[in-house]
């Protein structure tokens, strides 16, 4: 008698299941992005800077730049921790996961345009709107990961006050981000310095975990 055939198997059921390779993309993504971020400092033309007197000023018309820079530079870093951290207490993946981190990763990417654009055109106000959006498309991919990781049992048995610290500070950063976009239309100055001190807030733990979920 000749063996029964084994029942099929859909691809969406054994695809993308190695956590590994989602984390070792978004990390290899995360790499490349940052150093990107530096193409956008541009050495003073010899021509401009000829004698001591000179370096002062061909630096401070830098300063934009490395102030975009920098904050590009923070960014990526608190998005790379956040996601790092999710990547702890996952267990499983599947297919719709990992598109929901290729998603992420999609934007993420985008951040080294949204800074350029922000130093480049800056002060003006939708240069800062630009930037704002692309913070608010990688917060909501991240936060819809982690969502659809919870809803789907994807997760290691994780604490109920672990979870909600997870979610609080995603939802936070998107509320001081959105503050400081709103801020923008009183002061363009004022939005981005808030935005910068919102952004050093998260990568240095400032302000304390209970007010802003740090």
């Amino acid at each position: 008698m000749a063996a029964p055939h084994a029942p099929p198997v859909a691809y969406t059921a054994v695809a993308a299941q190695n956590l590994r390779r989602i984390e070792s993309l978004s990390d290899g993504v995360f790499s490349i992005a940052m150093t990107l971020l530096v193409l956008n400092l541009r050495v003073p033309a010899a021509a401009l800077v000829r004698t001591e007197a000179d370096v002062g000023p061909a630096l401070l018309e830098l300063l934009p730049s490395i102030g975009g820079y920098v904050l590009g530079f923070l960014s990526l870093g608190i998005f790379w921790v956040c996601q790092s951290t999710q990547f702890t207490y996952l267990e499983h993946s599947d297919r719709r996961l990992a598109w929901w981190h290729i998603a992420f990763l999609l934007v993420v990417g985008l951040l080294t345009f949204s800074t350029a654009f922000l130093t480049t055109h800056f002060p003006l106000r939708g240069a800062v709107l630009v930037y704002w959006a692309n913070l608010l498309l990688v917060g909501a991919a991240l936060l819809g990961s982690y969502r659809y990781a919870e809803r789907h049992s994807l997760l290691r048995a994780v604490d109920a006050a672990v979870s909600r610290a997870l979610v609080r500070r995603i939802g936070l950063m998107q509320v001081l981000y959105a503050a400081a976009a709103g801020l923008c239309f009183v002061s363009v100055y004022a939005g981005a310095i808030l935005l910068l001190l919102v952004q050093l807030n998260y990568a240095l733990g400032l302000v304390a975990d209970r007010w802003l979920g740090d």
